[in-house]
């Protein structure tokens, strides 16, 4: 496939990476000599200096030919006319990154038709989303839904005293359908088998149907948290979007802005929230503001720096669960070792997004886990798939890789060695990165 991407910010120059790697032929077009200048000694890619919306640009790229164009820029206008050109000199498809609301949720059909764009993705709504998530399962690191939400996977630490240390998985006996489909342990990411045991510390992925979910949290670490007050630093539009999606699970919101024009446009557009003028690293406003006796305290703004630190800060008051935004992917490191909860990352999230509108069809999503080191990828089973009518102790399938559930009929099963993947099955399956294209062949080829 041939790909131009227009953007070489840290989310196009990994978009751009992912595809490469992948074997596509890839063009990356950005404005900026010396960003070019990074990506064409790092990547196996074709860069071109110029402006993704000028039509003479786009044809310098190819584009009459490409099946694909990608527009990551900053700047939501650029993006979008960059697709309409795109879309009347040939490109089979298009995806636009847009931030503003007034654009971003724009008809599909008028976006397709009048705009030429396939796909509109928003960076800032997504990582709301995804944090919405860690906020309803504050136990978890991670929440993932798969089979239109049916199947949901956590990822869990598990402390010393959970009633399923030092136990072998072969011997676990969960109250409702589930499978640890990874352990991450020492820093390794492993594939499970029976005889393996679980041990403190350990950081498992676990998949079950979502309705038992809860459940099967109280079995492995007999713990139940109720998130009842958050605090939101940044008031930009990841803040918006989050502090709506909590107002709506009854969940009480704080915001603090250091812009005090910000402050007064969220006054206006949140009822119920308390929206506070000051600075997310202040102590002393921290303190006035009980920081401490917070459920959960979420920094969000678009400074890595101020984000790790008003973490650590609300850590240290007394705050049960912090969540970072971290757009430098170097940073992510830092966050267990400095005690920092959670981390979340739009560009991890936005290459997802991508990935899973590139590969429909038969493969019907692929999430990125734990900074890439594992995957989860969903597929559509046909007739002429090797595990079709296929009991699973009798495949020969990649070490690797695991199938964790599979959707028939709108019911879930969590498979044993003996039940058959039938033609038409949703298969979820946990990958490492090696054995991901060996697992999609099995199953699509």
């Amino acid at each position: 496939m041939k790909t131009i991407v227009i953007g070489a910010g840290k989310i196009g120059y990994s978009i751009a990476q992912t595809l490469s790697q992948e074997n596509h032929r890839v063009v990356v077009i950005d404005i900026d000599e010396e960003r070019l200048e990074t990506v064409d000694e790092n990547l196996d890619v074709k860069v071109v200096l110029g402006n993704g919306a000028n039509a003479k640009d786009l044809l310098a790229a190819g584009v009459e030919e490409v099946d694909l164009l990608i527009a990551m820029t900053n700047n939501d206008e650029l993006n979008m006319v960059s697709c309409f050109i795109a879309k009347s000199y040939g490109a089979k498809m298009t995806i636009a990154r847009v931030s503003d609301p007034d654009y971003a949720d724009i008809d599909q059909s008028v976006r397709q038709q009048a705009l030429g764009i396939d796909l509109i993705v928003n960076p800032e709504k997504v990582t709301a989303h995804t944090i919405g998530r860690l906020v309803s399962f504050p136990e978890a690191h991670s929440v993932e839904y798969f089979a239109d939400g049916k199947v949901q996977m956590l990822e869990l630490t598990l402390p010393e005293d959970a009633p399923v240390v030092g136990k072998f998985l072969r011997d676990l006996r969960f109250p409702k359908q589930a499978l640890i489909v990874s352990i991450h342990r020492n820093g390794q990411m492993l594939i499970p088998r029976g005889d393996d045991q679980l041990l403190p510390g350990d950081i498992i992925f676990v998949l079950s149907e979502t309705v038992h979910m809860r459940d099967v949290i109280m079995y492995m670490i007999k713990r139940r948290k109720k998130i009842e007050n958050t605090t939101v630093l940044g008031g930009g539009y990841v803040g918006l979007y989050l502090a709506e999606r909590l107002q709506q699970r009854k969940i009480r919101v704080k915001i603090l802005e250091p812009d005090i024009k910000r402050c007064k446009e969220l006054n206006e557009k949140l009822s119920d929230v308390l929206v506070i003028n000051g600075d997310g690293t202040d102590l002393q406003l921290l303190e006035e503001e009980n920081i401490g006796s917070m459920d959960v305290f979420i920094a969000a703004s678009d400074d890595d720096k101020l984000n790790l630190l008003a973490c650590i800060l609300a850590k240290h008051l007394g705050c049960k669960k912090t969540i970072a935004q971290i757009r430098r992917s170097d940073y992510v490191t830092l966050i267990e070792k400095v005690g920092i909860d959670r981390a979340v990352s739009p560009r991890q999230l936005m290459i997802s997004a991508v990935m899973q509108f590139i590969r429909r069809g038969e493969l019907l999503s692929l999430t990125l886990l734990d900074s890439n080191r594992a995957r989860i990828i969903e597929m559509m089973v046909s007739e002429k798939s090797r595990v079709a009518n296929k009991a699973l102790k009798d495949m020969n399938f990649p070490h690797d890789a695991l199938i964790g559930a599979f959707v028939r009929n709108a019911k879930v099963i969590v498979p044993n060695g003996s039940d058959k993947i039938l033609p038409g099955d949703r298969v979820i399956v946990f990958a490492l990165p090696d054995a991901v294209q060996k697992a999609e062949d099995y199953i699509i080829r």
